[in-house]
């Protein structure tokens, strides 16, 4: 018998479980950043996944470097690593890449990336082992801070390598036992690997990237000669805070963990901060630049070409310009000639002998291109185009962690229609209009241009 009440009941519970499940299936990581002030209580997205008692036998144990045997080993297992303790592995994430896509193809992916796949270190091969070139990417960050630049490179017929730093790619509390140890180690791999495996190799990096790779020419008293070039972004040389060096001390004192607490709804960067990650990059600076390591550091004739800010919050541009400074007086005239630097700022801040070992370029902003509409270059913002469909000029995602402790000025800068961008800086902080951490680089196109001609000056012939 009929029983009508009872049908609307049943076709109200399907009903409501259909939209449930739509619900939850349409919950990506774009539509989570909506939700900030409860991720910022919450954590949420802070830990690395906790496996179950039952799956603790077959847990990935963790990339042990010296046994690997290729890099696409490396790379099998580090995607292994984010889909398992990457708590937003799985996650959709509606941001396609032309790397994306040209991974996409090779893999087998979904039109859709997952944020396990955005973020995972990755590999875009040519049919021959002529040229490649080894990427970094800096504290906090994913290998996602290179899909613009790996096109580019790509098309300059190179394979493009990407490094995932050890506690990067799952969850910011990784960074609260990683130590700078394990990224030296996966770096000298990385490097070491490419070098077995091309004729000729270019390394990038950017901040902590671009230290690693320092520190481990300079531990080096000869280097091998496939290495053609050095591309720096914003490397890390010395904090711009010059309390930084008491993370360390801070990070002894039991419970006190975080520097900064925020949303973590960036999928490819880790908005929260552990001191104890704060600790482990100026352990690394400090082997780089310290008085101490001068000494015994070892400077080679390798061409630079480096990208920084006058206005860098998170650097102090200065140190990294004696730094650059004094790696090209270690090098003849005809290597000082090749390298570059590529400085956002005012012309007068540069130390008045560096354009006497390198080309020096300052750009000039003119009306209507898209540098008029920022203030000035942040740390972040050097490596990605303005097209990144997660951090450009029409990308939905916000940097306002600078504002996370005032959260009137956090919520208009997340959500005004009207807001600057630019750097930290204390000047740009006291503006009335709420202000965005620039993400993406206004210059991008103007430094592809001088990035060719480096490559251009810097290659050998292959048919030599």
């Amino acid at each position: 018998m009929f029983n009508a009440k009872r049908y609307k009941f049943l076709f109200w519970l399907v009903s409501t479980l259909s939209y449930t499940q739509v619900a939850v299936a349409q919950e990506n990581c774009l539509t989570i950043q909506e939700d900030y002030v409860s991720l910022i209580e919450s954590g949420k997205y802070r830990f690395v996944n906790e496996l179950a008692d039952t799956e603790q036998d077959e847990q990935f144990t963790g990339i042990h470097f010296k046994s690997l045997s290729s890099y696409q080993q490396y790379l099998s297992q580090a995607y292994q690593q984010i889909i398992q303790k990457n708590p937003r592995a799985s996650m959709p994430c509606p941001l396609v890449t032309e790397t994306y896509q040209q991974l996409a193809k090779k893999n087998h992916w979904s039109t859709t990336p997952q944020i396990s796949q955005l973020l995972a270190p990755f590999e875009l091969a040519q049919n021959n082992n002529d040229k490649a070139i080894l990427l970094i990417h800096g504290l906090t960050d994913s290998p996602f801070s290179f899909h613009d630049l790996s096109q580019f490179f790509y098309q300059q017929g190179f394979t493009v390598r990407t490094l995932l730093l050890p506690g990067h790619g799952t969850a910011p509390s990784a960074l609260l036992n990683t130590n700078y140890e394990e990224w030296q180690q996966a770096a000298t791999f990385a490097i070491e690997q490419t070098l077995a495996d091309y004729s000729e190799v270019y390394l990038g990096g950017l901040s902590t990237g671009g230290a690693l790779i320092f520190d481990y020419l300079m531990q080096k008293e000869q280097v091998d000669t496939k290495i053609k070039g050095l591309f720096m972004w914003s490397p890390a040389s010395k904090a711009k805070n010059s309390l930084a060096w008491l993370a360390k001390y801070i990070d002894a004192i039991p419970f006190v963990d975080w520097l900064d607490i925020d949303a973590d709804i960036d999928f490819a960067k880790y908005e929260s901060f552990p001191y104890h990650a704060a600790a482990q990059v100026n352990s690394i600076m400090s082997l780089v630049v310290d008085e101490g390591a001068s000494a015994s550091r070892q400077l080679h004739e390798i061409p630079l070409f480096v990208v920084v800010s006058e206005h860098d919050q998170t650097i102090d541009t200065k140190h990294t310009l004696q730094l650059v400074q004094q790696w090209q007086l270690a090098s003849a005239k005809t290597q000082m000639k090749k390298s570059v630097l590529i400085y956002y700022g005012d012309n007068n801040q540069l130390p008045s002998k560096l354009a006497d070992v390198m080309t020096v370029i300052v750009p000039e902003c003119s009306p209507k291109s898209l540098c008029s509409d920022v203030l000035d270059v942040s740390h972040i913002a050097t490596t990605n185009s303005p097209d990144n469909p997660h951090y450009g000029v029409n990308g939905q995602y916000r940097n306002c962690g600078h504002y996370v402790k005032d959260t009137a000025r956090y919520q208009a800068c997340k959500n005004n229609k009207q807001t600057i961008k630019g750097e930290t800086t204390a000047i740009n902080l006291a503006h009335k209009r709420a202000m965005q951490r620039l993400t993406y680089n206004p210059y991008y196109a103007e430094m592809l241009t001088e990035m060719t001609a480096f490559l251009q000056a810097t290659q050998s012939s292959m048919s030599e």
